[in-house]
């Protein structure tokens, strides 16, 4: 099962699927906004997360700033017993803001899935789950300069006559995810996921319901397909100590993301169940003909009980290439378990 799972994947990743949206580094903290049947993944009873990254600090005058807040909690189907199928409800909101020119989005997105337990000694899942949301874009015109025309003999002096539709476009959106949780050994347990982004509701443009009489161009402007693969092994090296070797992938159009990295997770069952988390991830997009790393991150950790803080700072390699001046970007997650659990490692949270 494990194996046909993973080449379905691996299908996936090398055809040619037709990504470039919010991305977070501490991505396992918004898994739910990934993939929707991840919603309910987790070791207890609800779950709620918040997570904020100020990007390109150092290179706008304005940086970019994602702000998202998720919620999601864990039914079981059958009474009285520790493990069993289960749904899992979510829920998020999501804030991502250029400030330079006013370009805004705002999504929310509500979920459901169904867990399928295949193997209770060795705690192993599989679940598909279906998220619909709607997804708001808006544009600050006041920050957008349009020269004038050419008159064709020696100046610009004939007036713009751009028709502009209105600054706020929202569409539906349909993601639609398989999730797969399998036991390898007794020390190695892998996490794996597909979704898909702009299933059904793809054209984006602000013109799609423009009535202007005299405008003539296109109202359609159709966003390609995204999919993302997401991959997380957990390693019990001992009872206290976890290694998280880790990938994200995404594919849309033209464009392909992957971001490669491992986490470290030390506990201390002495001093009230606290954890330090310590962590590195690599992040590499395409450009027109290859592969080039885009941020290194470094991330760092503390668990208590059912509470975690997640604290990345990314440094920006490409831009330390092109401009001679790095960029830097920043997150904080907060991450606040409900009836916490800490002997299944159904899915890490940071």
């Amino acid at each position: 099962m494990a194996k046909n799972f993973l080449l379905v994947l691996l299908l996936l990743i090398i055809t040619n699927i037709q990504a470039q949206d919010v991305q977070f580094t501490q991505y396992m903290t918004v898994s739910t906004y990934l993939n929707p049947a991840m919603s309910g993944a987790f070791d207890g009873n609800y779950r709620v997360r918040l997570i904020n990254r100020d990007q390109w600090t150092n290179f706008e005058s304005k940086s970019l700033k994602t702000l998202s807040v998720l919620g999601d909690i864990k039914l079981p189907l059958q009474r009285n017993v520790s493990i069993s199928d289960f749904i899992g409800l979510g829920l998020y909101y999501l804030s991502d803001r250029s400030r330079n020119l006013d370009y805004n989005t705002n999504e929310v997105n509500i979920q459901v899935s169904f867990h399928k337990l295949l193997n209770r000694a060795r705690k192993n899942f599989i679940a598909g789950g279906l998220g619909l949301g709607i997804t708001q874009k808006e544009i600050n015109y006041d920050r957008l300069l349009f020269a004038d025309q050419f008159n064709g003999i020696d100046e610009y002096n004939l007036p713009t006559s751009e028709r502009l539709p209105p600054n706020i476009k929202a569409v539906p959106d349909l993601k639609a995810g398989l999730y797969y949780n399998v036991s390898l050994n007794k020390k190695l347990r892998l996490q794996t996921g597909v979704s898909s982004f702009y299933t059904l509701f793809k054209n984006i443009s602000y013109y799609s319901d423009f009535d202007d009489v005299d405008y003539f161009g296109n109202k359609k402007v159709i966003s390609a397909l995204r999919t993302t693969v997401l991959a997380n092994f957990t390693y019990n090296l001992n009872s206290n100590t976890q290694y998280f070797p880790r990938m994200t992938a995404s594919f849309q159009g033209p464009h392909q993301f992957v971001s490669i990295g491992t986490n470290y997770r030390k506990s201390f069952f002495s001093l009230k169940e606290t954890a330090l988390h310590a962590g590195a991830n690599l992040r590499v997009s395409n450009s027109n003909t290859s592969y080039q790393p885009i941020d290194l991150g470094l991330m760092a950790g503390f668990e208590i009980l059912n509470f975690i803080i997640g604290l990345s700072y990314d440094f920006g390699l490409r831009d330390a290439a092109y401009y001679q001046k790095p960029t830097h970007s920043f997150e904080i997650s907060l991450t606040l378990i409900g009836d916490y659990d800490n002997e299944g490692f159904i899915c890490p949270q940071f």
